[in-house]
């Protein structure tokens, strides 16, 4: 099996933590704190999956999906957001967002929808 490497993309240091605390059992979790460094980093790095924030201050989550989906269309992107609306999510999922998890999340709802992501990616 390949790695199975998960980018946080958050500007919130707190929850990039609690999502690495979540995930790093079963994934190898790297984090960073905005879509700058996240587009950054994917240069450089294999990832397979990508927790994105879609309110972060500079580039928000939306505008870094479409690079995201542009630069590396293999993987899947899933979008993290307390505060969304109806048609931000609409948008998410019509540039290629594999999911949505609404912030605050339930551990074993993020578990699930990124174990789902590798799935979909056959990863």
């Amino acid at each position: 099996m390949e790695n199975q490497n998960i980018l946080v993309v958050d500007d919130k240091l707190e929850l990039r933590e609690v999502i690495r605390f979540v995930l790093k059992d079963r994934y190898a979790v790297f984090t960073v704190a905005g879509a700058e460094q996240a587009l950054e980093f994917l240069s450089e790095n294999p990832v397979n999956v990508v927790l994105l924030d879609v309110n972060m201050p500079e580039i928000d989550g939306i505008t870094a999906l479409k690079e995201i989906k542009q630069r590396h269309p293999n993987t899947e992107v899933i979008m993290i957001s307390a505060d969304a609306t109806f048609e931000t999510v609409r948008e998410a999922i019509r540039l290629g967002a594999f999911g949505f998890v609404g912030k605050p999340f339930n551990h074993r709802e993020l578990l699930e929808v990124v174990d789902k992501a590798f799935k979909n990616g056959k990863i």
